[in-house]
């Protein structure tokens, strides 16, 4: 049976809360650290069919003063490095976010309906001296984090920091009940930005402190080793995904 006119792209039908794929990311500034955390933390985070890569621990601090259908957006995702397959044995390697903390009610709905990032409303907030550059996370008035790093110390690039692992490629658990409480998605997805453009980047020292808090865990992570933050500016687009494990089709085939 077609769904006809009831195939909408999003809620309210003639006010839909964000707009269509691709979604245009104009100037952003982005401050990723990167800190070693426990084997027993990562365990904590994920579960089979995921499987860790390393003792990583990314964490993106985003400055979005353009985004389309958005406007001024800021955000932070928390990543693990994993790796995950398919039915067909296809390998999936790519940044799992264990926390993300928006500004924008827009972005929030949009990232847990589509792709099933774990959103909550939150703030995140860059701040560039003549030699160092901060990034604060907020839930509500609570600081969760805060990184220190020297600003534009070092010409670095993409490369450089995607040896400590392929963040390009998003991956999430995509969980949302049905009305009845019954599971009505349970999927591993993944998605990987286009049309990415790298106007600058940079790295430098960093030290990244992690504050308790109950809504925004990223505590659960806890700090080992601060390794080393990277300062890029760039344009990119989101664009549709792929379903990787279909939980719910599964165990009706089986």
């Amino acid at each position: 049976m077609s769904l006809g006119k009831l195939d909408i792209w999003s809620t309210p039908k003639l006010a839909p809360l964000y707009p269509r794929f691709p979604i245009q990311y104009r100037n952003v500034q982005i401050l990723t650290s990167i800190y070693e955390t426990s084997p027993e933390a990562i365990a904590e985070h994920i579960a089979p069919p995921l499987t860790s890569l390393n003792n990583y621990v990314m964490i993106h601090n985003y400055f979005m003063p353009d985004v389309e259908g958005m406007g001024v957006v800021e955000e932070t995702n928390v990543m693990v490095g994993v790796s995950v397959k398919n039915l067909k044995g296809d390998e999936f390697i790519g940044g799992f976010s264990t926390n993300l903390l928006i500004s924008s009610e827009v972005g929030l709905a949009q990232g847990r309906e589509v792709h099933g990032q774990p959103k909550k409303l939150g703030s995140t907030k860059l701040e560039i001296s003549s030699e160092s550059i901060v990034g604060k996370v907020f839930r509500g008035e609570s600081l969760v984090a805060q990184i220190h790093s020297s600003f534009k110390s070092e010409e670095s690039s993409i490369e450089q920091l995607s040896k400590y692992f392929p963040f390009a490629q998003n991956i999430n658990h995509k969980v949302i009940r049905n009305i009845d409480g019954s599971q009505g998605i349970n999927q591993i997805t993944a998605r990987t930005l286009s049309a990415v453009q790298v106007k600058g980047i940079w790295s430098g020292n960093c030290t990244v402190e992690l504050y308790p808090n109950t809504e925004a865990p990223f505590h659960l992570l806890p700090v080992v080793r601060s390794v080393r933050s990277f300062y890029w500016e760039a344009d990119f687009a989101l664009v549709p995904g792929v379903i990787i494990r279909d939980f719910i089709k599964e165990e009706s085939n089986e």
